[in-house]
């Protein structure tokens, strides 16, 4: 058994010498990992012998039960939703980083399927059902929400890439920067209204009055635009609206229009966002929306709320192809005026 874990990287086996003890090998390249699987949560782990001459340099020898119930412990002390940047926080980028590796060598499996899958059966209607995959994050009402057709994420390093398409699905790997700015999930944000609005009047912006024509509510969106050129979107789940990629946006319910862009672009996209100024005002079907542009301060994308089933960074080029509404593509073009004024 190969275990990665935050707190290191083991090879797990039953030697013949294990069998009649009742006990486990646990092997390691690093002999701190070691230690700290035995000061974390097996302290029955033995004397950790080193060899220069076998696979692993390191190993040491535990009772099957400890080493079951230390990884039981590890599950049950899971608190985080990004298995790398939790890496980075305890042990640091470089390795991190390696790992990433990994991630990308085995995501071939998915990639290159008639070449790496086991031989498949005709699926059948009950199998064709558990295609669809249920969101880590449930609706406003508590209840689960269905994703008919997951979005695939795209390798790590496209989002290194300034001129790919970059995706992440919910709790989904993501690189420790992007950009320089670290992945790093906004987790002291606002929970109460007040507090947003708070937030929202610290880094307030000037903007023209916002007026919504008879009949139509007032909504606020965001166009966060990285350093590298591309540009956030969210795939609503479901393709909600009939939208295949949209730029995050939201009803104004009691809040400022600069305040709810920030929460829309935190629920939708997991991103901590900088209002940098006013950018374009669209008139929907029953909404009036303004949008800023802004910019990514932290946040995980990885984190994105149930409305969203997967987020994007895309090149500024590509908008006109991901953008499947009429209403997105004016501003996409104020954007590019923006940009060339």
């Amino acid at each position: 058994m190969w275990l990665l874990t935050p707190i290191g990287f083991f090879s797990i086996v039953q030697k013949p010498s294990d069998q009649a003890a009742g006990t486990l090998t646990v092997r390691a390249r690093v002999k701190s990992d070691l230690e700290a699987l035995r000061a974390s949560c097996l302290p029955s782990l033995g004397v950790i012998q080193e060899s220069l001459s076998n696979d692993y340099r390191f190993r040491a020898v535990a009772p099957q039960q400890d080493v079951s119930a230390a990884l039981a412990q590890l599950v049950a002390q899971l608190d985080y939703s990004n298995f790398k940047n939790e890496v980075a926080k305890q042990q640091g980028a470089a390795r991190a980083q390696l790992y990433h590796g990994v991630w990308d060598v085995l995501y071939q499996m998915q990639t290159l399927p008639g070449q790496y899958a086991a031989p498949q059966v005709a699926p059948t209607k009950a199998a064709m059902k558990t295609s669809e995959a249920l969101h880590p994050r449930c609706d406003e009402k508590g209840k689960p929400v269905q994703l008919k057709h997951p979005s695939t994420a795209s390798p790590l390093d496209a989002w290194d890439t300034s001129t790919a398409v970059a995706c992440v699905v919910p709790d989904g790997p993501m690189p420790v920067h992007v950009n320089g700015i670290p992945m790093a999930s906004w987790a002291d944000h606002p929970n109460h209204p007040t507090a947003w609005e708070a937030l929202a009047a610290r880094q307030a912006i000037a903007e023209p009055e916002l007026k919504a024509p008879a009949g139509f509510k007032l909504a606020a969106g965001v166009v966060v635009r990285e350093a590298d050129g591309r540009v956030w979107l969210v795939a609503p789940s479901n393709a909600f609206g009939g939208y295949r990629a949209t730029f995050p946006k939201g009803t104004m319910d009691g809040l400022s229009a600069q305040a709810t862009a920030i929460v829309e672009a935190f629920e939708e996209s997991g991103l901590k966002v900088r209002l940098l100024r006013h950018l374009i005002d669209v008139t929907r079907t029953q909404s009036h929306t303004r949008y800023y542009l802004a910019e990514r301060v932290s946040g995980n994308p990885a984190d994105m709320g149930w409305e969203s089933q997967a987020v994007m960074l895309a090149p500024q080029a590509s908008l006109p192809q991901l953008l499947n509404s009429p209403y997105d593509l004016p501003i996409a073009q104020a954007l590019n005026a923006l940009l060339a004024s």
